[in-house]
């Protein structure tokens, strides 16, 4: 790949990342929400962990409003 073509690609990388970093965070939002939600409803934690793939101490934190 020459200079000209790597740049260029690096532009759309940036690009396409910059469209997408708001969506995803939105995403990461309703996730969260979602499991407080679950486990206020009673899904057991071990279920949320693997569901969401965070851990039992970042759920506990997420819980308490951190």
């Amino acid at each position: 790949m020459e200079q000209s073509e790597a740049a260029d690609e690096l532009t759309r990388a940036a690009k396409a990342y910059r469209r997408t970093e708001k969506e995803h965070e939105e995403a990461r939002q309703a996730l969260k929400r979602a499991a407080v939600e679950a486990l206020a409803a009673g899904v057991k934690q071990s279920e949320v962990v693997k569901t969401t793939g965070w851990t039992r101490e970042y759920l506990r934190r997420l819980r308490k409003g951190g």
